[in-house]
């Protein structure tokens, strides 16, 4: 092994190389996402310190353009090890997606996947720079985000969009970001007395809590004053039990519904 190869080697240069492939881009979320990572040894043996998979998204600022990357979870899939000059080896990983994980959606300009989440995978490597590979995955919603949804659209509201944004300070958790699902009211007895619920699933493994935010739609002189202000917007939290969440969703809509009655 020549000195000019471990200089070379450490600058990245004829360096290991690494490739993950997963068994299917498409994953819900609280699955297990299954896989394997390749690591292709370069032009000399190197040591391995660690191999790193990083689930990551990015959100926006409420008022700013500016976007921010959020590692989602982080794992760590083996014990140090030497690729040898040349040499290919395969770890296979199944690893655990969180319920928190951003629910994507295609957008039908890019057909990218938004918001964007994906598995970065990087190969710790003494004394050299880490190689590093990126695999995006499109996230369906957990069956307890679907019923939520769901329940929502019965008592009259239409989705209409979601987005990932920075955590508002009256949302209690301690993740930087959340997602926001939007909804409008369209029929029923909502309609023209609200203007928009927006609402954030924090699903845990017994008990979900939904926080939401009322628009109120204003009327009179009022009105654009209060818009203004948002002082027709109210807040607040309610947290169900997941079970009832599956196998009964109009109590949820009754939640939902008496929730907003309170409002109005």
């Amino acid at each position: 092994m020549s000195v000019f190869d471990k200089v070379v080697a450490s600058m990245g240069i004829g360096s290991a190389a690494v490739d993950t492939k997963l068994k299917s881009p498409f994953i819900q979320q609280g699955e297990i996402l299954h896989g394997m990572v390749e690591v292709k040894g370069g032009n000399t043996d190197q040591r391995i310190e660690a191999i790193n998979l990083k689930l990551m998204t990015m959100f926006g600022h409420e008022g700013s353009d500016r976007l921010s990357s959020a590692i989602v979870d982080s794992f760590q899939l083996n014990e140090p090890f030497t690729i040898n000059k040349g040499e290919r080896k395969t770890i296979p990983f199944s690893i655990q997606i969180p319920h928190y994980t951003p629910v994507t959606m295609t957008d039908p300009h890019t057909q990218q996947n938004i918001p964007p989440v994906w598995i970065e995978t990087g190969i710790d490597i003494r004394h050299a720079i880490d190689p590093k590979d990126k695999d995006y995955v499109a996230v369906e919603p957990s069956t307890i985000h679907e019923n939520i949804i769901d329940a929502i659209k019965v008592i009259g509201f239409k989705f209409r969009q979601m987005e990932s944004q920075n955590t508002p300070a009256w949302v209690k958790t301690k993740r930087p970001f959340v997602q926001q699902f939007e909804f409008i009211p369209t029929y029923g007895k909502y309609n023209r007395k609200l203007d928009e619920l927006e609402v954030y699933i924090l699903q845990g493994d017994r008990e979900t809590t939904v926080y939401f935010e009322i628009d109120k739609r204003s009327k009179g002189s009022m009105a654009a004053f209060k818009e203004k202000f948002n002082l027709d917007d109210y807040r607040g939290s309610v947290t169900l039990d997941n079970q009832q969440i599956l196998i009964n969703r109009s109590r949820v809509s009754d939640s939902f519904e008496q929730i907003i009655d309170n409002v109005l």
